[in-house]
């Protein structure tokens, strides 16, 4: 990202969309001024901020001082925690959608590529022209689609919301070359390595030891040992350990009842759901929901650095 062109002095600037819509999409149409968006990340409620420059140039200015050049068509992707400004020159013409963070928590845990799309939950990322033009059209047309859903709600919306994000999110990784950054064929990954990257694509659909060992191409009990010599826990102890994690963010951050996060996280019985999450935390998903508050929320555990 080279250093910015001289642009001309602020505008007034818009702040964050502060209503609750999980979704606030606008067209931006060409104008005689330069416009300008300023995002915070004490901005309530939190989200996440899309831009689709169609035409023109564009800027984006941390707080740091550091500048990101866009020329369109461009993506560009802020996450909650972003802290500067978003300027479009005049002129310039595109899409803009602002999203709840959970809204995009749930796209991206719904994804079966969610180990590529989780740093967008942390990192800016951006798409130059090359890398988009072809797909312009199609990043549009969704865009357009949240436009209209954020504008005229219809039934079953919701569910057509996060379908887009998570189409737009997909665009994204492929587009800013996060794919090819979280492959899984590195070289010099250790077994363990690829088996949590594994896991993270695949935790939600109930495959067996011996089916991910196989998919690694090692026996089940080499797997069993190198988990248990790295990290004190069996294979099946660390795939419960992120399908656990998982169930706590989503009764956490989302609205969505309990039998339909158990679906979604391939449980077949929300009864099943229900033993599993006791088993391992001592108290039912609805009572862990019921009780939570915000020791509750410091103190569980939330970091996955480790994984890929």
């Amino acid at each position: 990202m080279s250093p910015s062109h001289a642009f001309p002095a602020p505008t007034p600037s818009r702040s964050a969309p502060s209503g609750t819509a999980a979704v606030v999409a606008t067209r931006i149409d060409a104008a005689l001024a330069q416009r300008t968006w300023s995002l915070a990340p004490t901005d309530r409620p939190r989200r996440c901020h899309v831009f689709l420059i169609s035409a023109g140039r564009a800027l984006y200015r941390e707080t740091s001082g550091t500048d990101h050049d866009l020329a369109g068509p461009a993506l560009l992707w802020l996450p909650a925690s972003a802290h500067g400004e978003v300027r479009l020159a005049a002129g310039g013409s595109g899409l803009n959608a602002a999203i709840a963070e959970d809204l995009v928590w749930r796209s991206i845990g719904g994804s079966p590529v969610g180990s590529g799309l989780r740093p967008l939950l942390d990192q800016a990322a951006i798409a130059p022209a090359e890398r988009i033009a072809a797909q312009l059209p199609e990043l549009s047309a969704l865009i357009l689609a949240l436009v209209r859903e954020s504008r005229d709600p219809q039934p079953g919306g919701s569910a057509m919301v996060e379908l887009y994000v998570g189409l737009v999110l997909l665009h994204l990784w492929r587009a800013a070359g996060l794919a090819a950054a979280t492959g899984l064929r590195g070289t010099g990954a250790t077994t363990l390595q690829r088996f949590r990257q594994l896991v993270e694509l695949h935790y939600r659909e109930n495959l067996r030891i011996d089916e991910f060992a196989g998919m690694l191409g090692v026996t089940r009990a080499h797997l069993h040992d190198a988990c248990l010599r790295a990290t004190g826990r069996t294979p099946l102890a660390l795939m419960h350990d992120r399908l656990l994690e998982e169930a706590r963010l989503r009764l956490e951050q989302t609205d969505l009842p309990v039998e339909q996060i158990a679906y979604g996280l391939g449980f077949r019985d929300a009864a099943y759901f229900n033993r599993f999450f006791k088993r391992l935390t001592g108290t039912t998903p609805g009572a862990y929901r019921t009780g939570l508050s915000r020791s509750v929320r410091a103190d569980a555990p939330s970091s996955f650095a480790a994984w890929p």
